[in-house]
């Protein structure tokens, strides 16, 4: 059966099981062992490992075992493949699993040696009294949180080998005939890696398998890419873009002269050491103190002419997080790696190569006559914090899997204590010196909505999740994103888990923009005519940005995200806040469930980067019995 590339980083990942239907239209289990594959190309390795080895970490800080992978920094150990889709060979490697099967009518059990002994006969009864084409593969494994999987066999009991299932009796035991009763053979067994009782579960079972995947934006050229792998002074001009310190002819000439602006001949040695001269000599006059040496040095460099080098914007980086640079200089360079390729990735966004921006959606319909006045969008805008939205097309997003966990995917929920939850390694490269990393590529378009943060810093505030003391001058647009980069730690944002109280304000920021960006993709979906599982999200936290976009091919072709915001945006704003508030099971999903549940914010998993995790009406909209916030954005 053919599946598409990106079906495939979701729904058939080596050491996972899945259940299909043949041609005789049952339905049977299969355990996938490889990928014929290739590596994949057009990418930027490092920018995606970066971001993998975070992840892991992240993984590892929580308690869980990383000991199958490298996260070492500077070390190159992760190559990301796709299906090879070479004609007349199986992309995807899997074989029939597990090999017991049993009648469905009089209950009879037998079990195979091997995948090929399966034939026509296997689905007829061999008990000669019964004899019906009633035959069932019995779909259970057994899965343990130290990553021990194993296909589910027949019981042993010495000198028996006639069992019956009957799965209507109870789903974990077989029987056997001694004398003239029927005795029970368990299925339960022990791990044999952590000693862990294990009982068998359906074989295709969520539980059983939770893959790690990662979505990221690719860069938009190959320039972005060269400029990238410049490393520490390419991400610190980066930073200086967000803050508005170069302009974008400036950054484009960089970007066209990648080798020469970060060359040993427009570094300016000397004019560096003449200038740290003349601080020295306002030192030692007593005018100034010898403290501010770093910084007045950065200052007069940064007033300096920079003849096309990088340097300028390096030091306007460093001057901006200079306390931070100073209190912590390794940890500066990590969050210079994280908020740089998060910055990256929003630039890819906001600069596409086809746009279709806020003034041409709402010209659109002004022609249409389906608004009478800009102002009707605008003040949607206003009231649900929306600061700009933009359709950004020909984006191509890299779909990667890492790994995988079983049962659990956030250590902290682990509740076995004879092993910690571990995050399990795909198989190495043939030369056996990198783990294999699942992807595909896909190229599509999708909607980036830019709230505003100094709206969602007075909402912080309102809430008394940030104090007076912490506030920034939010009439100043440079103070309100150096808040942002300073108090939102986006690096203790998972894939798998909520984050700690003891980050409150990265909790809370993240909920509001899960929240909203769930918000958004129902409405979209049901606007769009694209279905539930067709839509997905990135959420960048530094920027207070949500892109949701197709991630199924059909939606690129018909156009559903840039002809429902061309055409219908208005409409579409009053639906997202109009619908969003109440849910159907309410007072349960408000009292029980936190105001998140299945009829209103989660969506399913393949559609949430999160695992749906952090989501809530309440961060919405003020909802008695909710809980904390007390005031929802969306009423402020």
């Amino acid at each position: 059966m053919k599946r598409s590339k990106t079906q495939a980083v979701y729904r058939f990942l080596p050491e996972m099981w899945i259940s299909e239907k043949g041609d005789s239209e049952r339905a049977v289990s299969a355990r996938i062992n490889n990928w014929n594959y290739m590596k994949m190309d057009g990418i930027y390795e490092d920018f995606i490992e970066d971001e993998i080895k975070r992840q892991i970490k992240l993984f590892g800080d929580r308690g869980g075992d990383i000991s199958a992978f490298d996260v070492t920094p500077g070390v190159h150990s992760f190559s990301i493949v796709e299906p090879a889709c070479r004609e007349g060979i199986p992309d995807i490697i899997g074989e029939m699993s597990p090999l017991v099967f049993y009648c469905s009518s009089c209950g009879t059990v037998h079990e195979l040696r091997n995948p090929n002994a399966v034939d026509k006969y296997t689905w007829k009864c061999r008990n000669p009294e019964c004899g019906k084409m009633a035959v069932k593969q019995l779909q259970m494994i057994y899965t343990c949180e130290c990553g021990y999987a194993q296909p589910i066999r027949t019981p042993y009991v010495q000198g028996v080998k006639d069992f019956k299932y009957r799965p209507n009796e109870t789903q974990y035991k077989m029987f056997y005939r001694s004398g003239r009763v029927d005795k029970p053979a368990e299925f339960v067994q022990m791990c044999p890696n952590c000693n862990s009782r294990l009982v068998p579960d359906n074989a295709n079972s969520g539980r059983n398998y939770k893959p790690f995947t990662l979505r990221v934006i690719n860069l938009v050229d190959k320039r972005s890419g060269q400029f990238y792998k410049k490393g520490l002074d390419a991400q610190k001009v980066i930073v200086s873009r967000w803050f508005g310190k170069i302009a974008t002819p400036d950054y484009e000439h960089i970007l066209d002269n990648v080798e020469l602006a970060f060359s040993d001949a427009f570094k300016s040695d000397a004019q560096r050491k003449a200038i740290e001269q003349q601080v020295q000599s306002l030192i030692d006059a007593g005018m100034l103190p010898q403290e501010m040496f770093e910084s007045a040095v950065s200052n007069m460099l940064k007033n300096s002419p920079n003849n096309g080098s990088v340097e300028r914007y390096v030091a306007i980086c460093d001057d901006l997080f200079s306390r931070k640079k100073a209190g912590n200089p390794a940890g500066y360079v990590e969050w210079l790696n994280h908020f740089s390729f998060k910055l990256m990735q929003y630039y890819t966004l906001k600069y596409a190569k086809r746009i279709v921006s806020l003034d041409d959606s709402i010209q659109r319909q002004l022609e249409m006559e389906f608004i009478d006045s800009p102002q009707e969008i605008l003040d949607m805008h206003k009231r649900l914090g929306i600061k700009n939205m933009q359709v950004a097309c020909d984006i191509q997003i890299i779909n990667c899997t890492y790994g995988y966990s079983r049962k659990v995917a956030d250590p902290k929920n682990s509740a076995n204590k004879n092993c910690r939850l571990k995050l399990n390694a795909y198989d190495r490269t043939r030369d056996g010196t990198e783990n294999l990393v699942y992807g595909a590529k896909l190229d599509t378009e999708g909607i980036l909505f830019e709230v505003s943060q100094r709206r969602i810093i007075e909402w912080l505030y309102a809430n008394r999740i940030t104090s007076e003391e912490q506030l920034p001058d939010l009439d100043d647009d440079i103070s309100v994103k150096k808040w942002f980069a300073e108090y939102v730690h986006s690096d203790v944002i998972s894939m798998f888990g909520e984050i700690d109280d003891s980050e409150i304000i990265t909790k809370y920021v993240f909920a509001l923009l899960h929240s909203m960006s769930h918000a958004l993709m129902k409405a979209a979906g049901e606007l769009s005519g694209l279905s539930s599982n067709s839509l997905t999200e990135s959420i960048i936290v530094e920027t207070a940005s949500i892109f949701i976009y197709a991630q199924t091919s059909q939606g690129i072709p018909l156009g559903a995200l840039s002809g429902m915001a061309e055409s219908n945006y208005a409409y579409f704003l009053k639906k997202v806040y109009d619908e969003s508030k109440f849910c159907v099971f309410d007072p349960i999903c408000t009292e029980r469930d936190h105001s998140a549940c299945s009829a209103c914010l989660i969506i399913p998993e393949i559609s949430c980067n999160h695992f749906n995790a952090e989501l809530g009406r309440k961060y919405l909209y003020s909802i008695d019995g909710a809980g904390a916030p007390s005031i929802g954005f969306w009423e402020m």
